[in-house]
């Protein structure tokens, strides 16, 4: 049977433009390539749990408008719940200004809109999917109170959690076991522990991880770093996992991407260094290709990448 995953989080218009490289502070580039597709960070992280192959449910808030009809359509073309999917009305649907360069490095800013109804109250609507998940995904584009109520819940029924503490710009959700797995990058990983740290260097990369793991008494600690790979830390010690070389295009999903492949894989049995090999794979297929959603990539596809690629 697929593995059954919930993810409570944030969905956004993603308005996206292309540019030969990015401006500077009061500069103009021209010659930018504009196009619009669906994103943020809860929805994509759904979406990559779904092609990776798991039963979703999906937990958010959408504007009440002809856009969010046709997202949450686009969802649910990918087999997803999303019963629990409100379309709020008087505000509009979250959006993010994208701008990516020729490398695939990226600007980003977002407007919550609909994102801040999803209340507590909306998460305990919704128990009947926390109860009957294998893991639970959240990260930090919602409510914090709507995040507090999720842990309350997994811990109340002995649900594991995954949370991609992202962006960590408000650090007030606190750190507990209730969250199984933590997964950061090397500049949320910083402000987590309001420290700076070389990411490559790697003692200070696994002394980073081991101080959230012990901060949050996790079960295992993620440090996403971009070109220079992935750092595990879990109760059997610390690993490194390099990344597997690909040709750029658009880092926008690249991190949800990874979270959503990593809970379906841990979720069918495989130990983290397997899981996160393959959820590696995801990752590095969907910066391939441009848009948040457009570019994650199904099993098959990843599965295939996969048996001609050594990270």
């Amino acid at each position: 049977m697929k593995p059954t995953i919930t993810v409570i989080g944030s969905a956004n218009i993603d308005y996206v433009t292309q540019m030969p490289e990015l401006p500077k502070v009061g500069e103009t580039v021209s010659d930018g390539k504009f196009f619009q597709a669906f994103g943020g960070k809860g929805a994509n992280q759904a979406v990559a749990a779904a092609r990776a192959g798991a039963a979703v449910h999906f937990v958010g808030a959408l504007g009440d408008d002809l856009t969010a009809q046709s997202y949450k359509a686009s969802l649910e073309a990918d087999q997803m719940d999303c019963s629990h999917l409100s379309l709020e009305t008087d505000v509009p649907s979250g959006s993010a200004l994208i701008m990516f360069d020729a490398k695939g490095d990226n600007y980003i800013s977002v407007a919550p809109g609909a994102n801040l109804r999803l209340t507590a109250e909306r998460v305990l609507a919704a128990e009947d999917f926390i109860v009957a998940s294998d893991w639970i995904i959240l990260q930090m584009e919602i409510p914090v109170a709507a995040n507090r109520a999720v842990l309350e819940l997994a811990t109340k029924y002995n649900r594991p959690v995954l949370l991609n503490y992202a962006p960590a710009n408000d650090l007030i959700l606190e750190l507990s076991p209730a969250i199984h797995g933590l997964v950061v990058n090397e500049h949320e990983a910083a402000e987590l522990l309001e420290q700076s740290f070389d990411p490559a260097d790697e003692t200070a990369v696994r002394k980073v991880g081991l101080q959230l793991r012990e901060q949050g008494r996790h079960q295992f600690v993620a440090i996403t770093l971009g070109e220079k790979g992935v750092h595990l830390c879990d109760a059997s010690g610390s690993q490194h996992l390099p990344v597997f070389p690909v040709q750029p295009v658009d880092t926008t999903a690249a991190g949800d991407t990874f979270c959503g492949a990593l809970s379906v894989a841990l979720a069918e049995g495989r130990s983290l260094i397997e899981a996160a090999r393959y959820a590696s794979a995801a990752s590095a297929l969907s910066v391939t290709q441009a848009g948040a959603q457009p570019s994650i990539p199904t099993r098959e596809a990843t599965e295939t990448f996969l048996e001609t690629h050594d990270a």
